[in-house]
């Protein structure tokens, strides 16, 4: 497996759309207990030797605090606020997440850009070592588990998935050998902490940046908000259109357009039992 397609494979999971590339499976399926066993003897991860990796990923912008420059499209979704709620729409099932490690993917983070970089960070429930792997050498002082191909982990909260090279990227940053992403500080200013699901990318058939989220309002309600950085005219006009007779799909609309029409705010508003409109609302 060269570099190029492990960066497909992991632009692809990274993305978590509705249909997962990663993962297969029903979404509703919660059973696990015949799937995953001898959680109650693995090992921690204090097996491991080296340095383990540490930092917070409660958000797309704490991940890209330990994310290289230059990152193109970035995800987070914290599956342990997801399920049991329509946002599940969004995530695998059960089993699939302990398919990784055996072991529970509880928040999940993930980044790429147009050159081959690609990487997810994991944080896991319980943190055990549970899985399948062969020591790889360090890097760093970081142990490098090699996960079969060109596929790698370093083991901390979180845990770190990718090739050897972006996963060195990712500890040159976290170490203060390199510097962390900062391209989307200006967009991420208009984000309102919280979000269970957040998707952020440079798009330049809608907008220069474009941040995606999807919330649990827990009065009942869901919302998804969008923003723009220097939207193009036709987003905008669309945006515009899908407003105009949203309330016939039973959507609540509010745009805000800010800084001479620089950025462009779109919350949309829906009950539970309308979240599919909600969430099939596209302005591309």
């Amino acid at each position: 497996m060269n570099q190029k397609y492990v960066a497909i494979f992991l632009a692809a999971i990274m993305l978590m759309s509705i249909a997962p590339f990663f993962f297969s499976g029903d979404a509703n399926d919660s059973n696990t207990s015949e799937e995953v066993t001898g959680l109650e003897d693995a090992p921690g991860f204090e097996i491991i030797d080296g340095t383990h990796f540490d930092a917070e990923i409660n958000s797309i912008a704490e991940g890209l605090t330990i994310s290289p420059q230059g990152v193109s499209n970035a995800a987070y979704i914290d599956y342990s606020k997801v399920y049991g709620t329509p946002l599940q729409a969004f995530a695998p099932n059960i089993t699939d997440l302990y398919s990784v490690y055996n072991t529970l993917i509880i928040k999940r983070y993930s980044a790429y850009d147009d050159e081959g970089f690609a990487f997810e960070a994991h944080v896991l429930s319980p943190e055990v070592i549970n899985f399948q792997y062969i020591g790889a050498g360090t890097y760093n002082g970081y142990q490098l588990l090699s996960r079969g191909g060109e596929l790698f982990n370093v083991i901390g909260t979180p845990t770190l998935l990718g090739t050897s090279s972006s996963l060195e990227s990712v500890i040159d940053v976290s170490s203060g050998m390199s510097n962390s992403s900062t391209e989307y500080d200006e967009i991420l200013g208009y984000v309102v902490p919280g979000a269970e699901y957040q998707m952020l990318s440079s798009e330049d058939l809608i907008a220069e940046q474009h941040y995606l989220e999807f919330r649990n309002m827990e009065d009942g309600n869901y919302t998804k908000t969008e923003i723009f950085l220097n939207p193009l005219e036709g987003t905008i006009s669309t945006i515009a259109g899908f407003e105009a007779n949203s309330t016939e799909r039973g959507l609540l609309y509010d745009t805000t357009i800010e800084d001479d029409g620089r950025i462009v705010t779109v919350v949309v508003t829906s009950n539970e039992s309308n979240f599919f409109n909600l969430a099939m609302e596209q302005y591309w």
